[in-house]
């Protein structure tokens, strides 16, 4: 019995309210070391007079559901249970059968043991129990509806499409296939996004994502010069009303991204105070440590030779101090500006896990006061927890699901087969509430990250990952050119120019993503909200089976990462069905051969016919 693993505790992911009415309760123990676990639980001030014949005590009255095992990650096992309270109250403690037949009592003192105590009643007196005390509205994590069932497609600006040549800056090169660098420019501007939108509608996704806009003098413009000012070369404030206009129109909502930890060494108020120094009236909008800015004489471009923080390293990106009103100010007005103004749907929040919490919460209530449904997104790439409370972000960009699955296509030592791929996914699962999970925003590669074709190394893992990423909960993202498999390795390799004449090799993995898209937005409840089961044969150690089911609908993700086929027996097996089970497949590849055999290194999305 390890009683040591036993672990809950009655807030954030091992207890919430998913809905405002009921709770999600939750427990973690080893592997395999519980057999079965009741919840008892009922109303704190719910109080009752025993039988005289039991001796008329006053008891807590409560009543015991049973807790179903949900998953494991090879060390942990994961346990939960939905309960109602009758007024939003909850007091409640496990009682714990261990697989070597003992009984014990888990609450706030302690794994007690039990057998003595009369039912109900948990070992070691009315304490020994956990508290919920109020479920209230206010603080229930809601994200905004649309997002669960959003495609996104992630552009970086400057090299996705040229479409206006009167706003190049100078020194334009022409539009090419190959490598970039990040001091070249190519002319992509809001115009050319603007002619690029029926090519976005066409694969069919309902969300963009553009890095920054705003006026800087970088390709990448995460060294912001002026908020308020979209950057030249990429156009006007009018062409970023136009381009929102525009993606109304084909039911495509845009998100803008925000870079609030740090500005670039050309922002005005910066630039004051390497002028004036410590009589600078900005001096307090910064980490400024002390004076001389440079104690060696020179900007050396590395932070460490200097007396001010930055992002990074980098002297080119000093840090904003977001405890000043004046600076908080700025920022918020910013971020309700380009709502009001532009009407965009929301922000993704640069290196956002770096400003307080405190900047957020109050960035939250504008935000959400200028447009309800807006979509708060923060770049956060490890445990984001403390920022998903419900009074911070709706989302962050969820790497460890993507990175999860790299690493077991690519067969990294720490993920060889399948099951480990599962251990880890339930292990990032149970980090979050569902609600969480249901609106994360789910990705593979981006700006920051080699692009996934050259990453997998082939174009048919590819395939699998994004079939993966796209059976996950949570709203999937595409980076722009993945659709035409475009290569790229690390930054700035990623941020290759757009292919806008593709061969026939590249059409035919466009048409297999817009297959999967449509799939996602035909089937975006189930894959959000059905059971979710994962299945693996150790016989097969590259083969994953997940099976999702939503009222009357029964979908079966298909991977096999090795080069074997895997026999037909063996996956229907995994799916729950017999060898005349009908099926139909619903991605444009050849997944199953004859006898539905799944083919190696292949994928398939099967539908059960009724």
């Amino acid at each position: 019995m390890g009683g040591a693993a036993v672990y809950h505790r009655a807030t954030d992911s091992f207890c919430y309210s998913p809905d405002g009415t009921s709770l999600v309760i939750r427990l973690q123990c080893a592997a395999d070391d519980i057999s079965s676990i009741q919840l008892w639980a009922g109303d704190p001030h719910d109080w009752g007079r025993r039988p005289e014949a039991d001796g008329g005590t006053w008891h807590w009255r409560c009543a015991p559901t049973p807790v179903e095992k949900i998953g494991t990650d090879g060390i942990r096992d994961f346990w939960e249970v939905r309960w109602t309270p009758p007024y939003k109250r909850a007091r409640y403690f496990f009682r714990i059968t261990f697989a070597d037949g003992s009984m014990y009592d888990y609450g706030e003192k302690g794994l007690i043991k039990s057998g003595a105590e009369p039912e109900g009643s948990p070992a070691g007196d009315y304490w020994n129990a956990f508290v919920f005390p109020y479920i209230n509205d206010v603080d229930v994590y809601r994200a905004p509806e649309w997002v669960a069932g959003t495609i996104w497609y992630q552009i970086f600006p400057e090299r996705f499409r040229n479409g206006n040549t009167a706003n190049d800056p100078a020194g334009t090169k022409p539009w090419q296939r190959g490598h970039v660098s990040n001091h070249e420019f190519y002319g992509g501007d809001l115009r050319g996004i603007i002619e690029g939108l029926d090519h976005i509608a066409s694969l069919g996704c309902t969300g963009i994502y553009l890095t920054p806009i705003f006026t800087s003098p970088s390709v990448h413009k995460y060294d912001t010069e002026d908020y308020l000012k979209i950057d030249p070369a990429f156009g006007t404030e009018e062409d970023l009303k136009e381009l929102v206009k525009e993606c109304h129109k084909r039911g495509i909502r845009l998100m803008l991204d925000a870079v609030f930890n740090h500005c670039g060494k050309t922002f005005g108020p910066w630039k004051d105070v390497v002028e004036k120094g410590e009589q600078s009236r900005y001096k307090d909008w910064f980490h400024i440590n002390a004076f001389p800015l440079f104690p060696k004489g020179k900007d050396t471009g590395d932070s460490r030779d200097a007396n001010f923080e930055t992002f990074a390293f980098t002297t080119r990106m000093p840090k904003f101090n977001t405890t000043n009103p004046e600076v908080k100010e700025y920022l918020l007005s910013v971020a309700e500006y380009y709502i009001k103004e532009c009407d965009i749907d929301g922000w993704r929040l640069d290196v956002s896990n770096e400003i307080d919490h405190a900047f957020w919460r109050e960035f939250r209530q504008r935000v959400k006061a200028a447009k309800p449904d807006a979509y708060i997104v923060g770049e956060i790439w490890h445990d984001a927890l403390p920022w998903l409370r419900g009074e911070q972000y709706d989302a962050v960009m969820n790497y460890p699901f993507g990175t999860a699955i790299t690493d077991y296509l690519l067969t990294k030592p720490w993920s060889p087969t399948a099951a480990d791929l599962v251990h880890r996914i339930n292990s990032i699962s149970f980090m979050y509430p569902h609600t969480v999970l249901r609106s994360a925003f789910n990705l593979l590669d981006s700006h920051d990250t080699d692009r996934l074709v050259t990453r997998m190394g082939s174009r048919e893992k590819a395939k699998l990952a994004l079939t993966l990423l796209f059976a996950l909960p949570g709203s999937p993202c595409i980076y722009y050119g993945t659709e035409y498999a475009l290569e790229g390795g690390h930054d700035p390799d990623c941020r290759r120019c757009m292919i806008w004449d593709p061969k026939p090799d590249e059409h035919a993995f466009f048409r297999f993503v817009a297959s999967l898209v449509k799939l996602r937005r035909e089937y975006w409840q189930v894959f959000g909200e059905g059971k979710r089961t994962y299945r693996t044969d150790p016989a097969h150690p590259g083969l994953l089976v997940i099976n999702l089911e939503l009222e009357k609908t029964y979908l079966h993700v298909l991977i096999n990462r090795d080069e074997k086929p895997v026999q037909a027996e063996t996956w229907k097996a995994l799916a729950g069905h017999g060898a005349t089970t009908r099926v139909r497949s619903l991605l444009d590849q050849a997944g199953l051969g004859p006898g539905d055999e799944l083919s190696g290194t292949g994928s398939v999305v099967l539908l059960v016919e009724r």
